[in-house]
């Protein structure tokens, strides 16, 4: 069966602020993710009609609301069941049966998504018995459910991962040293763009060694690309290149916001640096440790603008740490692993649960 046999389908319309302000009343006005736009005295339909369905026209990802009072509707599109099928559907059902499908005929302008009436109206949907879907309902609550349960997990680890950690250690091999005194940063090549790589594959051996690009992006890894007799693009010295651990920091964009790097091969353009410990140096520094628990020291010396600028100079010539003994950095970066464990664990989950939703449910 087609929407349009189930459903009446209305059209939001612009309400503008100064209407709102002259006609004051109690009935909201629903606006895009089913927000509150602000209250006054219409309804898009009356009582009667209720309950129906919503939906933002504009920026949908696959979004479908319930509505069980008096409201109106800016810029937001009412599915209002037909009589003859007002007890047919379970609108809770319909909602999951939508969203797929929403999704797939949604088209594009200027790079946003956009529902057209015509097309809405003429999906195609296969509708079971009511038992059958009250069924199909209690699974996909309980899905809801366990999703809204991970999102909540995960928000709070994201809070205890990006917040400034005071914690007090019972051993400390220095305090207040300068981070001048203990790391190094290798900076990034100028020039080194995507094209210019590109136009320089060819001249690249199988057997020459892989590096990573590390560029200004919170996604660390750009380009997996090979340095041989791979010279800079001023061709007077060679590619700065760096072997082993490190600290990625972003220069450029999300400034400060740094991602740590585990053993490997790794080069970078001018939108990154990457922190290094120092040779011979008299304390041991665990890298992991610092990442998990000195993101703070990084951030302040951001610019605030949205396309800020990290000072490598001011960090090294003004921040300083403290140093607990290698093992409490152990053991505190051994729970911040174990969290990151857990919280990949609820992605992958996460994921699983957005696949069942992404499905056709019939």
């Amino acid at each position: 069966m087609k929407i349009k046999e189930l459903f009446d389908i209305m059209q939001g319309h612009q309400i503008t602020n100064e209407e709102i302000y002259l006609h004051q009343g109690y009935i909201p006005i629903y606006t895009a993710g089913n927000e509150i736009k602000g209250y006054w005295d219409k309804s898009i339909i009356p009582k009667e009609k209720l309950p129906c369905l919503t939906y933002p026209t504009k920026a949908n990802r696959g979004e479908v609301f319930i509505q069980n009072k008096e409201f109106d509707a800016n810029n937001t599109a009412v599915l209002i069941p037909k009589t003859k099928y007002k007890k047919k559907i379970d609108l809770e059902w319909f909602i999951y049966k939508l969203r797929p499908e929403f999704l797939k005929v949604q088209t594009s302008k200027s790079g946003v998504s956009y529902l057209n009436k015509e097309i809405v109206m003429n999906l195609e949907i296969f509708l079971p018995k009511l038992s059958i879907q009250k069924e199909e309902k209690k699974y996909l609550l309980k899905l809801e459910t366990l999703k809204k349960n991970i999102i909540n997990i995960l928000s709070k680890i994201k809070f205890i991962e990006n917040k400034n950690l005071l914690i007090e250690y019972s051993d400390y091999q220095v305090k207040g040293v300068s981070v001048n005194n203990i790391f190094d940063i290798v900076s990034g090549n100028s020039g080194l763009t995507e094209e210019y790589i590109y136009s320089q594959l060819s001249g690249y051996n199988k057997d020459d060694e892989k590096y990573l690009l590390l560029t200004g992006s919170v996604k660390s890894i750009e380009k997996n690309i090979l340095i041989g007799k791979f010279n800079s693009p001023k061709k007077t010295t060679r590619i700065r290149v760096h072997k082993g651990e490190g600290i990625h920091i972003i220069r450029k964009g999300k400034a400060g916001v740094i991602n740590f790097l585990s053993k490997g091969n790794y080069t970078l353009n001018d939108d990154a640096y990457i922190l290094i410990s120092k040779k011979n140096i008299d304390y041991k520094i665990d890298l992991e440790w610092l990442y998990y628990t000195q993101k703070d020291i990084f951030y302040k010396y951001s610019t605030s603008s949205d396309n800020g600028t990290w000072s490598k100079t001011a960090f090294l010539n003004h921040e300083k740490i403290n140093v607990p003994s290698i093992k409490e950095q152990r053991k505190i970066k051994k729970l911040f692993k174990n969290l990151n464990d857990k919280k990949n664990k609820f992605n992958i989950i996460l994921d699983e649960i957005n696949k069942t939703f992404s499905k056709d449910i019939a």
